[in-house]
């Protein structure tokens, strides 16, 4: 039997209670639902803004949907704090003003002591990368501390003005400040600047749009400055919650494969982009030619195209070799005309002078043509009678002269002290002299030792010339420095301007009988060989001024001042395996510039000489001896052999061949004569194949 069935029947006037029940239970179910579902949206969106063109960060794709690194993470924060997230892209200016009038809620941005002043940063999560775009054909820089003594241009940008201050502050380099990356890369095009110091994201779309030709990037792993989100300075419960999702996407790797997929990959160069369309092309045309001609005549273009190529290309070697010739030359010419030390080239045979630099006139006070073609003897009274007979006699029985004391008097009648070098050598069928004079009347003046020794050395020539060769007295520590200096100019020199003289005289004959191959590779020598001699010079006159520069003591902050360093010397090669350790290091009185480069020099060699280390060890601490202060670095790299120690801080005298490592031998020179300079003491020990320490303090002995 069926169930009966109880309805209750409600009189005509209770339809509005049951209405008023049912409202209440729609609510309540409502809000049940949504305490247990919350609706997408509920939550007011967060807005992000960010720049328009700044892929592989940020930018917008061809249907104009932003893509990059912050818009996947922006979503990714988002699913994280279980908020919409809407993102706005714009030109950057427009951008920062929509932040600062609060249209914006979150930008992404380098962190700058400006920009702490009316945005709230959180930790760095990103590091755009840089790179250095140079003429196709240089030498490219292999780290930061080869952009010595370059012309870089950068924009004037205050991101970029505070990361040259903090990671080149140790490099010697003139910048060319530019309003953006086209004006940056023309100056490099016009010869302007040598290089372009420049965000990949800014300067690799200008090349790949053809806007500048002729340029590559090299260095491409820079990474300068740190990316960071930001947020309004009194917003901090907004920053608060930013941070803890960015940590929770950190620890789960979501951040890392964020970086690892849009961060990591090196764009296309313009060359290869250009290459690949060269190749689409050439394809298409090989395709129609196979189609519509026969076999004889596709073998016939074949071959004729194969003739082509070759002559085009032996033409293409052959016109680089004779540019490659012009540029050697003229970089020779540029090294004599711009070498600070006055140069003469004479004649070995009739005693003429071929060639004088603009630093001889202006030593002597006589015009270039009153030098250039005259016989030496017609200086005889600037120099002295007895001076010339002396450097003829040195230059026919050994062939060179080291350090011959002088004084020259200049067409006014003033006098000045100076040092003579010269050495004999052979160039085609001509025996030439060139000699190397340096004016030492301002040094003596400044330094007592220096005019001591240079007495000293004055003095032992007279009595030479009295007594036996074996009366010479004990060399003073001033004479010492001052052979030291004249024999890396007399002699150091020689070397790569001999080997530029040879090279050119080798291009010209292969040129001559056509081996162009050969001669390119010539040109590539005399290439080294001027930019050594360049960076020999560049170098004197670095170590020539230290103790010029007058000292800035300061309270220093040795522990930052060491980690910037490394930091400044480990980007030009980050994938080597290093282990450093940085001991506490007490605070150091003396002046930041020069003590800055004294860590820059010890750091780097200690990178450099562990290059060949399967795992690199360096260990930075300090320790007290006899009231003093020490920092020591230690590694465990090639090391070298104490028997040739004293030869240590000379300049120019290295411990390792060049093949084995590269550099200019200049640096422990230098960092003896800063810390000298402080009154300071610096000292090395190393052994081959064990590893090497040195030791350095600034403070003085006490009396």
């Amino acid at each position: 039997m069926p169930r009966s069935r109880h309805v209750r029947r409600l009189p005509t006037g209770d339809t509005s209670w049951l209405a008023s029940q049912a409202g209440r239970w729609l609510c309540a179910l409502a809000l049940a639902w949504a305490s247990a579902c919350p609706v997408a949206g509920a939550q007011t969106p967060l807005r992000y803004g960010g720049d328009v063109a700044f892929a592989p960060f940020e930018s917008l794709d061809a249907s104009g949907q932003p893509v990059g690194f912050q818009i996947e993470l922006m979503k990714a924060v988002g699913r994280e704090l279980g908020v919409e997230v809407s993102v706005s892209l714009q030109p950057w200016a427009a951008t920062v003003e929509a932040f600062k009038a609060q249209r914006v809620d979150v930008i992404a941005m380098v962190e700058t002591t400006e920009r702490r002043a009316w945005a709230h940063f959180l930790s760095g999560h990103a590091a755009p990368a840089f790179a250095v775009y140079l003429p196709a054909g240089q030498p490219a820089p292999r780290a930061l501390q080869d952009l010595q003594g370059s012309r870089i241009a950068v924009l004037d940008h205050e991101p970029m003005r505070e990361s040259l201050s903090k990671w080149l502050s140790g490099i010697d380099a003139s910048y060319a400040r530019t309003p953006d990356a086209l004006a940056a890369l023309q100056a490099v095009q016009l010869g302007f600047a040598d290089m372009a110091l420049l965000p990949r994201a800014y300067a690799d779309p200008v090349i790949a749009s053809g806007a500048v030709t002729g340029l590559v990037a090299g260095l491409s792993n820079l990474r300068l400055q740190t990316y960071s989100l930001a947020v309004a300075r009194d917003n901090d419960a907004l920053r608060e919650r930013l941070q803890g999702a960015l940590d929770r996407l950190e620890a789960n790797g979501t951040l890392p494969a964020l970086r690892d997929r849009w961060l990591n990959d090196e764009p296309a160069s313009a060359e290869q982009l250009a290459m690949a369309r060269d190749l689409a092309k050439q394809r298409r045309w090989t395709w129609w030619i196979a189609v519509g001609g026969s076999l004889l005549l596709l073998l016939a273009a074949v071959a004729l195209r194969q003739r082509g190529r070759a002559v085009a290309a032996e033409r293409t070697r052959r016109e680089a070799a004779e540019q490659s010739l012009r540029r050697s030359e003229e970089l020779l010419e540029r090294t004599f005309q711009r070498n600070p030390e006055p140069m003469l080239v004479v004649d070995h045979r009739s005693g003429v002078v071929q060639d004088a630099n603009p630093a001889v006139a202006a030593l002597l006070g006589l015009a270039e043509h009153e030098v250039v073609g005259q016989p030496l003897r017609a200086l005889a009274h600037h120099i002295g009678m007895d001076a010339l007979k002396r450097m003829a006699r040195a230059i026919d029985l050994d062939g060179l002269l080291d350090a011959l004391p002088v004084t020259v008097t200049r067409a006014g009648g003033e006098q000045r002290a100076c040092l003579i070098s010269a050495d004999r050598m052979r160039v085609g069928e001509l025996t030439i002299v060139l000699c190397i004079v340096r004016d030492v009347t301002e040094r003596m003046a400044q330094d007592p030792v220096f005019r001591q020794g240079y007495q000293t050395l004055h003095d032992e020539l007279a009595q030479a010339r009295r007594d036996a060769p074996d009366s010479v007295p004990p060399s003073e520590p001033g004479e010492d420095r001052l052979r030291e200096f004249t024999r890396a100019v007399a002699h150091d020199l020689r070397a790569p301007l001999l080997a530029i003289q040879g090279f050119m005289g080798l291009m010209r004959e292969r040129l001559k009988l056509g081996h162009t191959d050969e001669a390119l590779e010539y040109s590539e020598q005399v290439d080294k060989a001027t930019r050594r001699m360049n960076a020999m010079i560049d170098a004197l006159c670095s170590l020539a001024q230290v103790d010029q520069h007058a000292l800035q003591r300061r309270t220093i902050d040795m522990q930052t001042l060491a980690a910037d360093t490394w930091t400044l010397v480990r980007s030009g090669e980050t994938a080597r395996a290093i282990e450093i350790q940085f001991d506490p290091l007490p605070p150091a009185q003396g002046d930041p510039d020069l003590v800055a480069q004294v860590w820059q020099n010890l750091l780097h060699n200690a990178w450099k000489y562990s290059a060949r280390v399967p795992l690199a060890r360096i260990r930075v601490d300090s320790f007290q001896e006899a009231g003093r202060t020490w920092y020591r670095v230690t590694d465990n790299g090639a090391g070298f052999d104490m028997a040739k120690a004293r030869h240590l801080f000379q300049p120019f005298r290295r411990m390792h061949a060049a093949s084995q490592f590269e550099g200019s031998g200049i640096g422990l020179s230098m960092v003896q004569r800063i810390v000298r300079h402080h009154g300071g003491e610096v000292r090395l020990r190393s052994q081959s194949g064990v590893g090497t320490v040195a030791e350095f303090t600034l403070d003085p002995v006490a009396a």
